[in-house]
């Protein structure tokens, strides 16, 4: 499940700052956090049964990670830190495909520095602006998130899990991110990333198709390069209720193809609303543009290349200790190029979370899933007639701790 990251204020370099009031100058620090969160969950879905095989219907799955902060301040009234974040990963065994749970990576892992009246820079693996500091518009405080919870873990094929953006649709590019200080109930950023890429040297210790500085490729690769966030945010309180807007562009260009057509350049645009007001909590996002699902760059002259144009939209209430809500989104997109059908990735759900004690909650929740495309088969992820319409019901419950 992903967090939304609120941004400080913060700073370049404190070389560039005039005379500052003296303050108490901190040492370094470094804390621990993370989560542990186990789940048990019951799935009906479709393509359980591919290949001659039956999967069961309920299903027990944890999962963790390990957050390792620092934070530090000047005398000058400079903060600056670092965040490193360590996850489990099921690690398969190519014999017996068995998960061994050993292997652990890096999520996402940045460096920043702040100071109150310039802004913020981030360096670092990051989704960026618009779905990191500036995020706007994903109501997911209940359950597990809904859309963006912990389902996917439950789901069987990539062709069963819909394409969307939410926090972490970018695959946290090593980039730079820049945040200002609010000025008027107004802040911007902006962010950037050369390559579509995440980590030390991803992709690339040999050159090929899965090296992530290719400028250009024989027969065309459809990932981003030179990919630019900018954001405009709005926070203010009027009569008790809450308001946070946003209105920002994505765009990119695409790994050239050097024997033909290239892809089309990625050019998006998003605008996200926050209501919050007696409990309640409202989140409405639109998100649209010249982008395959999930910021993916479309290709040239093929059957369909319409562009994306994404709806999000939840409320969640919440009670002393008690959260309910429901979220859903709905993706129309171009889908598999390969057929004229066009795509629509439809998820909606409904959930609740109770905290027993600071840190420590139950939940439970429901989330269904339903993608169309005719012409493409889910199932088989080729085109043809059959399974052009598959789905999931998903109910799960369980225990986390965050610390």
């Amino acid at each position: 499940m992903r967090k939304i990251l609120l941004a400080t204020t913060a700073v370049a370099a404190a070389a560039l700052f005039g005379p500052v009031e003296a303050a108490a100058q901190e040492a370094p620090t470094v804390r621990v956090g993370g989560y542990f969160r186990f789940n048990y969950a019951f799935v009906d879905q479709d393509g359980g049964n591919a290949g001659g095989f039956n999967t069961g219907k309920s299903d027990f799955a944890s999962d963790m990670e390990v957050h390792v902060i620092v934070t530090g301040k000047a005398a000058n009234g400079l903060t600056y830190g670092a965040t490193i974040e360590i996850q489990e990963d099921q690690n398969r065994a190519a014999t017996s495909g068995v998960a061994t749970k050993t292997s652990l990576d890096i999520d996402e892992q940045y460096l920043w520095v702040a100071y109150p009246t310039l802004g913020q820079l981030r360096v670092g693996d990051e989704d960026g602006v618009l779905l990191g500091q500036l995020l706007t518009g994903f109501n997911t405080s209940f359950g597990t998130g809904g859309f963006d919870g912990d389902v996917y873990d439950y789901i069987i094929g990539a062709n069963q899990r819909p394409s969307y953006v939410a926090g972490g649709s970018l695959a946290d590019s090593s980039k730079v991110i820049y945040t200002s200080p609010q000025f008027f109930g107004f802040d911007f950023g902006a962010s950037f990333a050369f390559n579509n890429g995440e980590g030390e040297d991803t992709g690339c210790e040999s050159v090929g198709a899965g090296c992530d500085r290719l400028a250009s490729a024989p027969g065309g690769i459809l990932r981003l390069r030179n990919e630019r966030q900018v954001g405009l945010r709005y926070r203010g309180s009027f009569g008790g209720v809450g308001l946070q807007a946003l209105v920002g562009y994505l765009g990119g260009d695409v790994v050239a193809n050097s024997t033909g057509q290239s892809g089309k350049q990625v050019h998006a645009g998003m605008a996200g609303l926050n209501l919050s007001a007696y409990g309640f909590l409202l989140g409405a996002n639109y998100t649209f543009g010249t982008s395959n699902a999930n910021f993916t760059p479309l290709a040239r002259g093929t059957n369909d290349d319409r562009d994306m144009n994404q709806y999000t939209l939840g409320l969640s209430y919440t009670w002393q200790a008690l959260t309910v809500g429901a979220n859903g989104f709905i993706v129309d997109s171009a889908g598999n190029q390969g057929v004229a059908g066009g795509r629509r990735d439809r998820v909606w759900s409904v959930g609740a979370n109770y905290t027993l004690a600071p840190g420590l909650q139950v939940i439970a929740e429901y989330v269904n899933i339903e993608r169309r495309e005719n012409g493409f088969d889910f199932i088989s992820g080729t085109a043809g007639a059959a399974n052009n319409k598959v789905g999931s019901d998903v109910f799960m419950t369980g225990v986390r701790i965050a610390f």
